[in-house]
Parts: structure tokens; sequence; C-alpha cells
């Protein structure tokens, strides 16, 4: 029916973008088992957390929440809302990776 197809296409986004995210050090993520969004943990990077968020929306054009909005210990997470589109979720994540790599704290 309308529910398990819906439900098998979302679980299908969270696979391809899970799948992304597990090829990058240093990243990780928590699927949920039903909500459209993934909770992501991210290495220390050269910028604040608001400020990755903010360059994020202005040059990838993707939206995430801090994870300071769920609680002040959640300072390298955010969470972020895929859209119902497989394509489009992939090349947002993709886009948010290469500006994740860019700003990574060298060691």
């Amino acid at each position: 029916g309308f529910m398990e197809d819906r439900v098998k296409k979302h679980m299908e986004i969270r696979d391809a973008l899970m799948e992304r995210i597990r090829q990058v050090p240093g990243v990780s993520a928590r699927p949920t088992d039903g909500g459209s969004y993934l909770f992501v943990t991210i290495p220390e990077l050269d910028i604040s957390l608001h400020q990755f968020i903010r360059v994020l929306r202005e040059l990838a054009g993707v939206t995430v929440t801090p994870g300071t909005e769920f609680g002040p210990q959640y300072l390298h997470q955010f969470r972020i809302n895929f859209s119902q589109d497989k394509k489009k979720a992939a090349a947002a994540m993709d886009r948010l990776l290469v500006i994740l790599e860019r700003y990574r704290k060298q060691s």
C-alpha cells in the first residue's frame, strides 16, 4: 500500500545517505527508524558549529539544525532532515561533506 511504499522509499534515501557518511573518517550518524532525519556527528572543525551551519546554508544550500538545540553537549552534531527525493538528498549530502572537508581541523 501507500504507506509501505513510502517507508521503503524513505529507507532507501536514509541508506544512501548513511553509505556516504560511512565513507568519511570522523563522521558518523545515527539512523532513525521512522523520522526523515539523521543526527550526524562530525570531527573538530576550524570554525564553530554555528559558523559551519551558516556556511552550509550559504555555499551548499543545505539547512541543518545545530545539535546544541538538543543539548549543550551536542557541540559536534547536527540534525539534517532529508527530502523525499533520493537524488536531491544524496546531492545535498555530497555538497555538505565537501564543505566539511574544507573546514576539518588539520592534526
